[in-house]
């Protein structure tokens, strides 16, 4: 009878696990913290913000993964990449040699942004990002790389358990890891 009853409880708590990862609401930004499943792998410890896309899929950017590369050493000819204090962030494998700025609010112009949430986008263009380095330097946060997911590829790697969900929030990003 106790077998039966520890085999119950434990049906009972993976049947709530998986609840819980199908009841993740991915229609708006969340924060991703790495199970444990992603121990010793390049996600270990990783925790990101990842958005819906207008046409479907997921782009998320690492937040806790800073370099020790500032934006002057990238850009040394850009004057206004001098003045940005914090260093560039790995955002993730994805277009790993371009830079991404998120901050709270797009910058005057013509900039390819993406809405993360309210308060917080990103700026996927060069012209938009030299903007925001020049008109606000030290109010955003610069990612090599980035996160993309495919329609239904992040509902499928946190039903597989790689992630736990977790609200975001626009100050999570602009922690200091």
């Amino acid at each position: 009878m106790k077998y039966l009853n520890l085999v119950l409880g434990l049906v009972v708590l993976l049947a709530g696990a998986a609840g819980a990862a199908r009841a993740a609401d991915l229609s708006r930004a969340v924060m991703l913290a790495a199970s444990e499943q992603l121990a010793g792998t390049l996600y270990e410890e990783t925790i990101l913000i990842a958005a819906p896309l207008p046409r479907g899929g997921h782009i998320g950017f690492i937040v806790n993964r800073p370099t020790e590369v500032k934006l002057a050493a990238i850009f040394p000819e850009h004057a206004p990449s001098h003045k940005v204090v914090d260093p560039v962030y790995v955002g993730g494998p994805v277009l790993a040699e371009a830079i991404f700025a998120v901050t709270r609010e797009a910058p005057e112009g013509d900039a390819e942004v993406v809405a993360l949430m309210p308060g917080l986008v990103a700026v996927i263009d060069g012209p938009g990002v030299d903007r925001v380095i020049e008109t606000a330097p030290n109010d955003a946060r610069y990612f090599a790389g980035l996160m993309l997911w495919g329609p239904g590829a992040l509902e499928d790697e946190i039903l597989e358990g790689y992630w736990n969900v977790r609200p975001a929030s626009v100050p999570a990003v602009f922690l200091q890891p």
